[in-house]
């Protein structure tokens, strides 16, 4: 047994233990309200709707979902690019990875295939949160995924011819 004047001090204690800890894994992390799926899901929604509908208004929204910076893209080169996916383009979105500010969502659409038919593709589409704005931005160039476009830059240059000696 406890003593009485031990639990009266570690009651309210073990009380706010009770209702802190469930919590815990969400201090210190400012994460978005709308998660990584529901962005990439409303993106390619929009740009869906923009492709069914025409004109450029649900596109324009899903440009505001890009980080745009990264990409080093304006609306209207954006607007270029998605004017050339097929007419019906339709996204479902698959499994979610997120670790710390970068997720990695899984998306498959079809494609028409030139030998009749469809196929499916399958891709990783990389999301940041934007700290700024605290909400998940869409790397739709993929520059922050894997290799960084600098190093990429580097890697795809030749390497230099050795010299000869004599």
């Amino acid at each position: 047994m406890i003593p009485k004047n031990i639990r009266k001090f570690f009651g309210p204690f073990v009380l706010v233990l009770v209702i802190a800890i469930p919590g815990c894994g969400r201090f210190g992390a400012n994460t978005p309200d709308e998660g990584p799926e529901a962005v990439a899901k409303r993106f390619y929604e929009l740009i869906s709707a923009s492709k069914i509908e025409g004109g450029t208004t649900p596109a324009s929204e899903a440009y505001k979902l890009i980080n745009s910076e990264a990409a080093n893209l304006n609306v209207n080169q954006f607007l270029e690019i998605i004017k050339n996916y097929p007419p019906g383009f339709k996204v479902d979105i698959g499994k979610t990875e997120i670790k710390g500010n970068q997720a990695l969502v899984g998306i498959s659409y079809k494609m028409p295939s030139s030998f009749g038919g469809e196929y499916t593709v399958n891709q990783v589409i990389p999301l940041n949160i934007d700290p700024a704005t605290n909400t998940w931005k869409i790397d739709f160039t993929g520059d922050t995924y894997g290799m960084q476009k600098d190093e990429a830059i580097a890697a795809s240059k030749p390497e230099a011819a050795p010299k000869q000696g004599k």
